[in-house]
């Protein structure tokens, strides 16, 4: 039988009971660590955000030793004012399949459709 092994969650003293995670023990006696869904609360909007179990599971397999402390359109933000770049401009259009009104990163002209994400998705899946 193989040695059980066990991550820490960053912040964790050793000993600490974290209700973040569950550890589990499988039939081969190795402890599986099961991440659930937490909220968070971002330092710069003060929004609470998700900061989901899949994410979770990224920051540990990739070492990241701090939660993320802004909100996904925060860091976006950021990262595009970092870069030099402007937030990109939305324009107002009408779905050409359903007529639901969606934004596009495009000026829409009146010679092509415009499609929301969900009828564009069916038709590129044709």
């Amino acid at each position: 039988m193989s040695e059980p092994s066990c991550r820490r969650v960053w912040g964790q003293r050793p000993g600490q009971p974290n209700a973040e995670i569950k550890n589990i023990t499988n039939r081969e006696g190795n402890q599986i660590i099961m991440y659930e869904d937490r909220t968070l609360v971002c330092r710069d909007c003060g929004k609470e955000f998700i900061f989901s179990a899949g994410e979770q599971e990224f920051y540990a397999k990739n070492d990241f030793k701090n939660d993320p402390v802004r909100c996904p359109e925060c860091r976006r933000a950021r990262k595009n004012a970092a870069r030099g770049q402007a937030p990109r401009e939305m324009f107002d259009a009408v779905c050409a399949s359903c007529g639901k009104p969606t934004k596009v990163p495009f000026q829409p002209r009146n010679d092509k459709p415009i499609y929301c994400s969900e009828c564009f998705a069916q038709r590129r899946g044709r």
